[in-house]
């Protein structure tokens, strides 16, 4: 029996979270008969084969390992394997709340359309909602994700697509482009949203397609993966020049902080890292983070992944000017050093 709509989880040593995102998907509110889900795992060197095997007789679970590719590779092997009309994608931070699949699936017979696409919610777990940092990514920042300025039922454009919580129909994928195997992590779901724009993409979004964040990212995760991000942004606009992109991927914005505040960076990371450890301590012990110390911290946390992000270009930028046409993009770019 073909089901009606495919959960595509794509999943690297995270052993300790998979269990919660399985279990979360064994309470579905949809008939077992009615979806399937398909995880790849992506070069996993922990026990994630073990785990995964243990819940294939818990839900309707196919599994296929790859060699390390990074995400967009083993997104669009998922896509192809899908056998359900409908997509959705799945974190494997994230786990699903019982009505996810259906509220998705029935977002999708409203808006039969090609090309709509729908955006689910995510929201975080208490625990790690209650840390400074991750408030500040998800509510005051809005690096990581935001929700406060979107409305249910919403139409949105290509920078909606937000990979892991969004679903679209496999026939529009597979007719019109999936993702590009280049980007290892940042703006694979963006650029893939840029192309399917031409052909007619739309994103609506629909809070009952709900997920619950349950990682928490430390301060120097975060400026990791705002330097990766930025490394990715400056591949995207290389690739699409258009106006638009380069002002979403901040290119010039990017290259004027990075130009003026490049030799104070290590310190104010270093000073946001002190402030970011008074505020998670304070928090872990019950205290109230001061009105002072919390408008200082958001600051120094907008300054401290902004410069990062525009290291990450920068240094893209450098190497893109000046390694060898023979190499192109395909050189490696420098790893992210704190400071």
């Amino acid at each position: 029996m073909t089901p009606d709509i495919s959960a595509l989880l794509t999943t690297c040593n995270r052993q300790h979270l998979l269990p919660r995102v399985l279990e979360g998907l064994s309470r579905q509110s949809l008939d077992p008969a009615r979806f399937e889900v398909v995880a790849i795992d992506d070069g996993s060197s922990d026990a994630t084969p073990q785990i995964l095997a243990a819940w294939q007789e818990k839900i309707p679970l196919r599994i296929v390992r790859q060699n390390r590719a990074g995400l967009a590779a083993a997104r669009n092997l998922s896509i192809f394997l899908a056998r359900g009309p409908i997509l959705v994608f799945l974190d494997d931070d994230d786990v699903p709340e019982p009505d996810l699949l259906a509220a998705h699936l029935a977002a999708h017979v409203t808006h039969l359309d090609l090309g709509v696409a729908i955006l689910g919610r995510t929201t975080l777990a208490p625990e790690v909602r209650r840390l400074p940092l991750m408030r500040h990514v998800t509510e005051i920042g809005d690096q990581l994700f935001s929700y406060g300025k979107i409305l249910p039922g919403q139409v949105l454009d290509y920078t909606g697509f937000w990979g892991g919580r969004s679903s679209c129909k496999r026939t529009f994928l597979v007719r019109y482009g999936v993702f590009n195997p280049d980007y290892k992590f940042g703006c694979e779901d963006i650029e893939l949203g840029w192309r399917l724009n031409r052909h007619g993409l739309r994103v609506v979004f629909e809070p009952r397609a709900h997920t619950v964040m349950i990682r928490a990212l430390t301060f120097d995760q975060f400026c990791a993966r705002s330097y990766q991000q930025g490394r990715s942004q400056h591949r995207f606009h290389r690739m699409h020049d258009d106006p638009k992109v380069r002002a979403y991927c901040e290119i010039e914005p990017a290259a004027a902080a990075w130009s003026r505040r490049r030799f104070d960076y290590a310190a104010h990371l270093r000073w946001t890292r002190k402030l970011d450890r008074l505020a998670t301590s304070r928090q872990a012990a019950g205290l109230p983070i001061h009105r002072t110390l919390q408008a200082s911290l958001d600051d120094a946390y907008l300054d401290a992944f902004f410069l990062s992000r525009a290291k990450g270009i920068a240094d893209a930028s450098f190497l893109a000017a000046h390694i060898s046409s023979t190499q192109g993009d395909r050189a490696p770019l420098p790893e992210y050093q704190s400071g």
